[in-house]
């Protein structure tokens, strides 16, 4: 209170500096403290040396050049604060940016290889496509009206490897009357495309017991048996290896 009265025996400029000092540091913290700090930072603004900085006593706050100090330190400090924080924020949204970017890039690529692994494959399919549609239709005419007969090679009755055999047979390709001979005669893959032949094996495995032409979606055309007949059936074993004829 005393303090006070001492700033109202001042000019209406003084009250006016102090009122809104006081205003400032009821917002910002304690008044001693706040001075302190802030006249420290109006100071060096300033240019004064370290050893030049003298903290405000209570009585400088009575007067306007000290009143001025403060209040432009406290501006000052709160400029550096707003000024720090927008720094952050740029900082965080450079961070963002750069991790959007290099996400992009990454699905680009990605979509790239994509791109190139199902053309090399689509162009694979496209090669093989027409030879192997044919043998598939060439399958089906042949298996049209025909029975199972042991060693029969066709046109009306087939065993399983006279039915592969006839097939070919019509396309140019001369396999043998033997499902143990075809299996040596053509390339071995691991995944079966259309048009390529199913080997089964007896039992556990061992011999080749069986030949059928591949036609997709888990179907063999083949000659299976008396009982079952010549025709595209599901495929009835996985103890299998598959050979490419085409």
């Amino acid at each position: 209170m005393q303090r006070l009265g001492t700033i109202a025996g001042h000019s209406p400029l003084q009250l006016s500096i102090a009122a809104g000092v006081a205003g400032t540091l009821s917002v910002t913290g304690t008044v001693v403290a706040s001075a302190a700090d802030s006249t420290t930072v109006a100071n060096e603004a300033r240019g004064a040396k370290a050893s030049e900085i003298v903290p405000p006593s209570p009585s400088d706050l009575s007067t306007t050049t000290g009143a001025l100090a403060l209040k432009d330190a406290v501006t000052a400090a709160q400029e550096k604060r707003q000024a720090d924080i927008a720094k952050a924020k740029a900082r965080a949204a450079a961070k963002r940016e750069a991790a959007r970017k290099a996400a992009a890039k990454a699905r680009a690529e990605k979509q790239a290889d994509r791109s190139r692994s199902f053309s090399s494959v689509s162009q694979g399919v496209e090669r093989m496509s027409a030879s192997a549609s044919h043998a598939l239709q060439l399958a089906a005419a042949a298996a049209s009206g025909a029975y199972y007969t042991h060693g029969g090679a066709g046109p009306q009755g087939f065993d399983c490897s006279g039915f592969t055999m006839y097939v070919f047979s019509k396309m140019g390709i001369s396999l043998p009357h033997s499902s143990s001979a075809q299996r040596a005669s053509v390339q071995s893959v691991s995944s079966p495309q259309p048009g390529d032949l199913v080997f089964v094996y007896n039992g556990g495995g061992g011999s080749v017991g069986h030949v059928a032409i591949y036609a997709g979606g888990g179907y063999w055309w083949e000659a299976s048996n008396p009982s079952v007949g010549v025709g595209k059936h599901r495929a009835w074993s996985s103890n299998v290896s598959y050979g490419r004829v085409l």
